[in-house]
Parts: structure tokens; C-alpha cells; sequence
């Protein structure tokens, strides 16, 4: 019953009944399904009319035809970098194409790993993307085998585990260091997150091949983790080495910050004394002093071709491993120069 002045919810019915056609039909092509064969004219009738009376399908429906949820969950370390916004944007938009929801948790507000699990184990959600560097490997061996077909790893990748998409993040910082070497820096120095991260291995062993092959005197920091006082720290440490580099390469956006705050304090003059690059790129980085110079990551993209693997398991198709095609490259501001 919709009741008195209660307008009654569009259905594909409705649809069908303006364009002319069979609702079978109208439910395969806004869905996309190859089974619905119909003409380009006729397909853009049907959209057109479901976008005028309102139409939107009912995933709940949907999902008990399909025994899915329709929903996704999202597994974050929290939103400390910019990075993480962008992969929760990319992921939310391409599930809403897909009809999808999406169920977020982060470790900001504690360890929301068994919550999550749980969802998935007891069929809440359809799968789990897991975006965090916080839960163990064999934790997730364990889970992915206690639910195959479910599980995605988003820009981490783990022995055991097929499934997984990630960035050409050796690359990003071999394109960090040419940018300088262009410059003529000879001494570099990368201050990187903890190397029992993926992400961070992969970034390391960019940076070094790269100034190897350019004959580049290089060094390399460890820190514990990724964000803005530890780049402060990683800054720190090359300024107290006995010849001091001439640029450094953060390995997040947040340690960049950092970095730039530790020479600010110190009184190194950025670029002129000290040039500074980061891996990943966010709109702040015009609004710092200096404005920052970064490597452009597809971090969005990331999230999407993550939700359609996903997807993709959950209707039958085979977990393999990702890597988004994109190539990283330099948005040039102010925080470089010759040295």
C-alpha cells in the first residue's frame, strides 16, 4: 500500500511499459547482463525512461534472487593519509555503478579486524577489500582460506594470497628519483615506512635501483610507520649524517609533510638548500610552503578495479593479481630544484 499522498516506488514494470518492452528485458540491460539483447536505440530508451520516472533497482531484492548481500566491506588503517580517501572514493563509486553498498571499518576506532571477518564469514557482506598493512599475513592466509573467493588485498600483496590489486609503486619512486637526478641532485636520500609493509618494499627497491643505475649516492631510512612525525624523524636522521643529502623522497604523503616541518625547524631553505618529493599527491600540496612537489599515484582507480576483481570473484571468476596499468608521473610545484 503506498497510503494516501504517498507516491508509489517506480518499478521495472513502469519502465517497460513506457518503452514497450518485456520488464525481463528492461531488468537485464540496466544491469548490464549480455543475456539482454536489444538495440543501441532500444537501450537508450530504457535508460532514459528509468531515469525519468525515477527507477532505481531494489538491491535487497536483488540480492535474496542471488543469495548476495549487494554489500561490500572496506577494511582501513583510518584516514591519517589522503591516500585512503581517494581508495574510499574510487571503491564507493564503483560499487554504486555495480548496485553495491559499502560497510567501512578502520583502525581509528580500534581493531575492527574480527568485526569485519565476522560480517563476511556469516555472510553479511559479499566481500571483504582489505586496504590495511595492520593485520598479519598469516591472519589473512587463515581468513581467505576459511572463505575463499572473498577476500581482496588493495595495494598490499601477500604470499598465499591470489587475489590482490596494486599501483606501479616501484616505479613511482624510480620517477622520483630521475625527476632529481634531471636536476642534478647526486646525493638522495628515501625515508620509508616499516619494510615488513609490501607497499613499502616495493617503493624501497624502486628507489634504489634507480639511483644505482644512475650512479647515485644513496641512502635509505626505516621508520616504524608512515606519517607525519615520522617523516619529521626521517628528516632529522639524514640531516645528522656526516654528508647530508641534497633532496629527500618520502614514501607517503604524510611523511613528505613531516619532512617539510623538520627542515622548517632546522632552517634549511626548501628548495634552494634541500630539494623534497613525495609519493602520492594531494590537493594540499598547493597550499603548503613551499607547495609540494609529488609523484601522481591512480589511487582512485585502485579502489575501482579492486571492487570490480571483487565482483568478479563473488560471481565465480578466479582470484589473480591486479596491477593498476597507469603510469605514475611528476606534478612539478615548488619544493624541487638543481641544487
Amino acid at each position: 500500500m503506498t497510503g494516501p499522498g504517498r507516491r508509489r516506488r517506480p518499478t521495472l514494470a513502469d519502465v517497460a511499459d513506457i518503452v514497450g518492452v518485456d520488464p525481463s528485458l528492461v531488468s537485464r540491460v540496466l544491469r548490464n547482463d549480455p543475456r539482454g539483447f536489444a538495440s543501441t536505440r532500444t537501450r537508450e530508451r530504457i535508460v532514459a525512461a528509468a531515469e525519468k520516472i525515477g527507477y532505481r533497482a531494489n538491491a535487497a531484492a536483488r540480492g535474496l534472487r542471488s543469495s548476495r548481500t549487494m554489500a561490500l566491506g572496506l577494511l582501513l588503517p583510518g584516514f591519517t593519509s589522503p591516500v585512503y580517501s581517494a581508495i574510499v572514493h574510487g571503491v564507493e563509486a564503483r560499487a554504486k555503478e555495480h548496485g553495491y553498498g559499502l560497510v567501512l571499518g578502520t583502525h581509528a576506532a580500534g581493531d575492527p579486524h574480527e568485526t569485519m571477518t565476522s560480517m563476511l564469514m556469516h555472510g553479511s557482506v559479499d566481500a571483504l577489500l582489505v586496504a590495511s598493512g595492520r593485520i598479519e599475513d598469516q591472519a589473512l592466509r587463515r581468513l581467505v582460506q576459511e572463505v575463499p573467493q572473498t577476500v581482496v588485498l588493495v595495494n598490499r600483496q601477500v604470499r598465499g594470497i591470489s587475489a590482490s590489486v596494486v599501483l606501479r609503486d616501484a616505479d613511482a619512486a624510480a620517477v622520483a628519483v630521475r625527476h632529481l637526478v634531471e636536476l642534478g641532485h647526486r646525493r638522495i636520500c628515501g625515508v620509508f615506512g616499516p619494510a615488513t609493509l609490501d607497499t613499502m618494499v616495493r617503493r624501497r627497491h624502486g628507489f634504489a635501483t634507480e639511483c644505482a643505475a644512475n650512479g647515485v649516492e644513496s641512502s635509505a631510512i626505516e621508520l616504524p610507520e608512515r606519517n607525519h612525525a615520522a617523516g619529521f624523524e626521517g628528516a632529522m636522521r639524514a640531516l645528522e649524517r656526516g654528508n647530508p643529502p641534497t633532496a629527500i623522497v618520502a614514501a607517503t604523503f604524510p611523511m613528505a609533510v613531516g619532512v617539510l616541518a623538520a627542515l622548517h625547524q632546522r632552517g634549511i631553505a626548501v628548495p634552494s638548500a634541500m630539494s623534497v618529493l613525495a609519493l602520492h599527491d594531494d590537493n594540499l600540496a598547493s597550499y603548503l610552503i613551499p607547495p609540494l612537489t609529488a609523484v601522481s599515484l591512480p589511487t582512485e582507480r585502485l579502489g575501482a578495479e579492486a571492487v570490480e576483481l571483487a565482483i568478479a570473484m563473488v560471481g565465480g571468476g578466479q582470484p589473480r593479481r591486479v596491477v593498476v596499468p597507469d603510469e605514475p608521473h611528476i606534478v612539478l610545484r615548488g619544493s624541487t630544484a638543481a641544487p
